[in-house]
């Protein structure tokens, strides 16, 4: 099958400042670990091709954002052109689950599309078993309220990092199938 266009799709990810977001896009861009990362400013991205199984090739951005409450009106601004959303707490900090509602929320009001796009839950540093502070039961609530697909990770041991990354684009190739062959044209892109 040969493609038209590159299929590209942006990815951002959303949470607090330090729950792993930087290292979950490190691990699966650049399949390493680093202890001691910098918080993001602003924002930063990368970028990386992934092959599904039918052998189509799409172009995924990876957008993350500072969780900083000073760099969150930046953020904002690159919410709305989204096509995939990723809200991370780390499991062993409960306010960082505790904040995802708000993050939610923001997201929310600076997406037009936000009921469209693939939206995820991750509970990253799930290899900090011992010092675990939120509840299997508090995250199956929060992700049946939300409709959210959930995945812990940890960027560490590189736990469900390419399963959900193959989820993904698996999810986002589809919609845009579905939307082409619904509509004749592309609402995600």
């Amino acid at each position: 099958m040969s493609q038209e266009k590159e299929l590209a799709f942006s990815i951002i990810q959303i949470g607090d400042s330090g729950v792993g977001k930087t290292s979950i896009f490190r691990r699966y861009v650049y399949n390493t670990f680093e202890d001691n990362t910098v918080s993001t400013i602003g924002l930063q991205f990368s970028f990386k091709d992934v092959t599904l199984d039918n052998n189509i090739t799409l172009k995924l951005k990876l957008l993350d954002t500072a969780g900083q409450e000073k760099y969150r009106s930046l953020s904002k601004s690159f919410f709305r052109n989204a096509h995939a959303a990723l809200f991370v707490f780390a499991l062993n900090r409960m306010e960082t689950f505790q904040h995802i509602t708000e993050w939610v929320e923001l997201f929310k009001e600076n997406h037009d599309r936000v009921d469209k796009i693939p939206k995820y839950l991750i509970g990253n540093k799930s290899d900090l078993i011992k010092s675990r502070e939120v509840d299997q039961k508090l995250i199956d609530d929060l992700e049946n309220q939300l409709g959210f697909k959930y995945f812990p990770t940890s960027a560490l041991n590189n736990y469900n990092i390419d399963a959900l990354f193959k989820d993904i684009a698996n999810t986002l190739y589809q919609a845009y199938k579905d939307d082409k062959n619904d509509k004749g044209q592309k609402s995600l892109i």
